[in-house]
């Protein structure tokens, strides 16, 4: 199950990767994919994970990268907040979706059983306490998930010293994406649950949830590419 999750991340991440890239090499000494366009005018760049200097020639068609020199200047802080700080949101946005797939399983059962909060305690009692606890924790996860992009944007300003690299830009992209899905999920969390039941009685009503899970679905499968991509960052190849 999850070997095939990570196929269908890498495919999706493949489908950025050929719009954004172009032409593809890998660094000799760490084996990162690069991009043709993260080089100079020069035809040279400092690979983002290792610190070699490439210098990049194209041979019938094939791009030979030479290894010139080691950057040894690259700042490096004690403590790098954007690796911490990613914690959060791939830490609590399941679990929101969790609490989320939960309540939705029970408003499923109390519409076919007949089962509402007037008739059943387990519903009026711990229903809202788990909407509550779910929008606190998706709305906690969307809120720092801002945090870890400015933290790797800085991140990126300062230790990478603003350089244009691909896997960077595929990252800024997924993360705005991201971010715009678990905003609209936050917003929307109230209009689906009513004291932690969703309401199909109206049309709107089922349009909402449905959007809303769909919502829930997309952004969990973009922190699992954000986490793939990531780690391109820290072990390459």
């Amino acid at each position: 199950m999850l070997s095939d999750m990570m196929k269908l991340v890498d495919r999706f991440v493949g489908i950025f990767k050929k719009k954004l890239y172009g032409k593809t090499f890998y660094c000799p000494v760490c084996h990162l994919e690069l991009s043709e366009h993260d080089t100079d005018e020069n035809g040279c760049l400092v690979c983002p994970l290792c610190s070699v200097v490439i210098e990049l020639y194209e041979t019938y068609g094939h791009f030979v990268p030479i290894v010139n020199d080691v950057e040894i200047n690259r700042k490096q802080p004690k403590a790098r907040m954007h690796p911490m700080a990613t914690h959060l949101p791939i830490g609590l946005f399941p679990f929101a979706m969790l609490g989320a797939g939960f309540l939705l399983l029970m408003s499923i059962y109390g519409w076919l059983a007949g089962v509402t909060a007037e008739n059943s305690p387990f519903m009026a009692d711990i229903s809202p306490i788990i909407d509550n606890v779910t929008l606190i924790l998706l709305t906690i996860a969307v809120v720092s998930s801002a945090l870890t992009f400015l933290s790797g944007f800085l991140d990126w300003r300062k230790r990478y010293a603003g350089r244009s690299y691909r896997v960077i830009t595929l990252k800024i992209i997924l993360s705005t994406i991201f971010l715009v899905v678990g905003l609209a999920t936050v917003l929307l969390h109230p209009v689906v649950f009513s004291a932690g039941m969703v309401g199909f009685g109206s049309l709107m009503g089922f349009l909402a949830a449905l959007l809303y899970f769909i919502l829930m679905g997309a952004g969990m499968f973009m922190l699992a590419t954000l986490g793939h991509v990531g780690g391109y960052l820290v072990f390459g190849k």
